[in-house]
């Protein structure tokens, strides 16, 4: 009996952790998270979220220098980063919208920061126009 009852605890285990959804849409969120300081290379805080029916993502980034920026180029900046999202995610995904969050706190770990400036992210509109 003992011998069965541990490889069953391991086999439970295992397989607790590996249809748990913590790592969202297949670790796609960390990719997204690793890939980030290619379009925003001042980055020093991060959150990335997606929404449970994998439609919303949220990303909220803590960057001075880009918080200081023109409008212009937060939103060429947003429209970067929404392109880099949806080849990550590939061709066959859920994801609808989007808002990117600009902080000028470089320790934020709030979803909603009190400075926040949010600029959306429209990756229905994307996917329809081709990704371009």
């Amino acid at each position: 009996m003992k011998r069965l009852f541990i490889p069953l605890i391991v086999v439970v285990i295992t397989t607790f952790f590996s249809c748990n959804d913590r790592m969202e849409n297949d670790g796609k969120t960390t990719v997204v998270h690793d890939s980030l300081v290619n379009v925003l290379p001042t980055w020093q805080a991060l959150k990335v979220k997606v929404s449970d029916d994998k439609t919303d993502m949220l990303i909220v980034v803590g960057d001075a220098t880009l918080y200081k920026a023109s409008d212009e180029v937060k939103k060429q900046k947003a429209e970067e980063v929404a392109k880099m999202v949806l080849r990550i995610y590939g061709p066959n995904n859920y994801l609808e919208k989007g808002n990117l969050i600009i902080t000028a706190n470089i320790r934020n770990e709030d979803e909603a920061p009190a400075d926040g400036i949010k600029i959306p992210m429209d990756f229905a509109g994307m996917k329809k126009a081709g990704g371009k």
